[in-house]
């Protein structure tokens, strides 16, 4: 279990939100049953983003986690779905795909630190276990938002997060992607 899925998804919430919030505990065992089904985070940003649309829209507030469950649940019923029976090799079935498309991303970043993460994700197609890459890439990602960061962004962070730690880590991750373009690290 990796404690980014949780970091990524508590920013994600709280920066929809737009306001300081603290997820209960009833919010990291709904994450941590997302987790255990192998639920990517993209599925569940997507599905998140989905419901804060829908209530902005309707000039609502989302006052936790559990009013995306449904969402989440849905998301991932349709993509597992889309898979079935089509000629695209789902990530489960054929990682290498994806790995590949991930990797150029990265070759293409003008940063040499970026860039020399593209072979390390290429080799991750070694592992035959979806879980598994999944969480080396959720690593790989911390490492490499890690390297990026700068005392300005860790600065900015700080501020956004409260001092809260958690919050301030999920913010940094967020600002990191923005300021150099990163995709997520993710088969999904």
């Amino acid at each position: 279990m990796s404690a980014d899925y949780f970091l990524e998804i508590e920013a994600h919430f709280i920066g929809r939100r737009g306001t300081p919030f603290v997820l209960n505990s009833k919010d990291y065992v709904l994450m941590r049953e997302w987790n255990e089904a192998g639920i990517p985070l993209a599925i569940v940003i997507e599905a998140m983003d989905s419901v804060f649309d829908r209530f902005d829209a309707e000039d609502r507030k989302v006052n936790g986690l559990s009013f995306c469950k449904d969402a989440v649940k849905k998301l991932w019923k349709e993509r597992r779905d889309l898979h079935i029976g089509s000629e695209e090799a789902s990530p489960e079935e054929s990682p290498q795909p994806r790995l590949d498309a991930l990797a150029s991303e990265l070759e293409h970043k003008s940063d040499a630190a970026v860039s020399a993460y593209a072979p390390r994700v290429r080799e991750l197609v070694r592992e035959k276990s979806v879980p598994r890459i999944e969480k080396a890439l959720m690593e790989l990602e911390g490492e490499l938002i890690a390297t990026l960061a700068s005392p300005e962004l860790r600065a900015e962070a700080e501020a956004l997060g409260a001092g809260a730690p958690r919050s301030v880590e999920a913010h940094l991750r967020r600002l990191v992607r923005e300021q150099f373009g990163l995709p997520r690290l993710t088969l999904f």
